[in-house]
């Protein structure tokens, strides 16, 4: 064992994010605190790609993005099937990748990475690109936060996938992606989700009921929560045989309507939450999770052992992951509106199934995956493609990695 001073130099790990959506963030911030320690082997810098290459059109892009997934999310789920086998870049794809590459190239030159980790499939098609052009030779490691492949994930010069479950695996190796270039490791999350911990205890910690079921309502890190959450909020019976928690994420305005609708018969059955850093103490102490099925936040759950209850998918990648996970037996995906509160105080009331979907989730969940994700890349050589360069041997140093865990 090496110790501080007798350390090699360290590798540097350059992840390349984005912010339409948390998952992606958020993936980025799970791989970075996995090598997190002031010795570490590892040095990891996590980098919005749209924040630092786009930086005046992204704050447009965003707004329009989130807008249209909540406003019209049929016509994006029209966008994503339409392109999603197309592994053919559209020249508008190809022409707004361009647009940054001089300056995703100057970051590459200045930051002088070993190895590149892409959680957002923007970043891994541009450098992709430019390795293409031969104006980079870095490594290419592509981690995919949903339980489903796109086309714009698959990059001709990627060195490895990271997936989250075996039918991701399987999607890969049906586009003709090497087996020795995917590994199953589960979608990288906070170690903090796998400590151990009762929902008494989680309970108790944030002021809530011990003996009292709790309801976790989420709506991704974004926020996006319909009209319909308040007729959870204002319902007796729910009130009655549950705690509520809602948390709203980044949406203020989601955040305000609830706080004014709870004003109207204030109860202390419910709380009403932001943006939390300690979201899998929340998880910890739910029975169940409502939310919209995301690739980060029910990877989440499922590493909690959390049933969960899935709200009006996005038609995409999130039906996508619903299906998945219901056929997992870890999730129920919620029917029409009107019959949302019924399912809830169904759920709630079904111990049995509540127990069957926990174990489901035991079977289900890839144990450590952040820690597995490095394991992976360090066992990276050489990807799979002539000319593919192998990143700098680290296996001395996996051990201290695998010691932060």
């Amino acid at each position: 064992m090496y110790t501080k001073n007798q350390l090699p130099a360290p590798v540097r790990a350059l992840i390349l994010a984005g912010d339409l959506g948390d998952g992606h963030r958020q993936a980025a911030r799970a791989l970075a605190q996995g090598c997190g320690r002031p010795d570490s082997p590892v040095q990891a810098e996590v980098i919005d790609y749209m924040q630092e290459i786009y930086a005046l059109l992204h704050p447009v892009i965003r707004y329009c993005f989130l807008k249209g997934v909540e406003k019209a999310p049929s016509l994006y789920g029209y966008f994503y099937r339409k392109s999603r086998m197309n592994e053919e870049m559209s020249l508008f794809s190809k022409s707004f990748l361009k647009l940054g590459m001089s300056k995703l190239l100057g970051l590459l030159r200045d930051r002088k990475p070993d190895v590149v980790i892409c959680t957002f499939p923007l970043a891994s098609a541009a450098v992709s690109l430019l390795k293409a052009q031969g104006l980079a030779s870095v490594p290419l490691v592509t981690v995919i936060t949903d339980y489903a492949d796109h086309a714009l994930w698959v990059q001709p010069h990627t060195d490895l996938y990271l997936v989250g479950s075996e039918h991701v695996a399987q999607a890969l190796y049906r586009r003709g992606i090497s087996s020795s270039c995917v590994s199953v490791t589960g979608i990288p999350i906070r170690k903090s989700f796998f400590e151990p911990g009762d929902r008494e205890t989680f309970r108790r910690q944030l002021g809530l009921d011990p003996l009292k079921p709790v309801v976790l309502v989420m709506g991704g890190g974004c926020g996006l929560m319909g009209k319909d959450m308040r007729a959870l909020l204002r319902s007796e019976a729910l009130r009655l045989r549950a705690q509520l928690v809602f948390v709203c994420g980044s949406n203020a305005a989601a955040k305000q309507s609830l706080e004014e609708e709870l004003a109207l018969k204030p109860t202390p059955s419910v709380r009403i939450v932001g943006f939390v850093e300690d979201i899998h103490r929340w998880m910890g102490a739910a029975d169940m999770l409502l939310t919209k099925p995301g690739g980060l936040t029910t990877s989440e759950a499922v590493a909690m052992k959390l049933p969960m209850l899935l709200y009006k998918p996005i038609p995409g990648q999130e039906e996508e992951n619903a299906a998945v996970l219901e056929g997992a037996g870890v999730a129920i995906r919620a029917s029409k509106e009107r019959k949302l509160l019924d399912q809830v105080l169904e759920l709630i009331d079904s111990p049995g199934l509540l127990a069957t979907m926990r174990q489901q989730a035991e079977r289900f969940r890839c144990e450590q995956p952040t820690q597995r994700a490095w394991d992976a890349m360090f066992r990276l050589q050489a990807g799979p493609y002539e000319g593919s360069p192998a990143w700098p041997a680290v296996a001395s140093v996996r051990e201290s990695v695998r010691e932060a865990w």
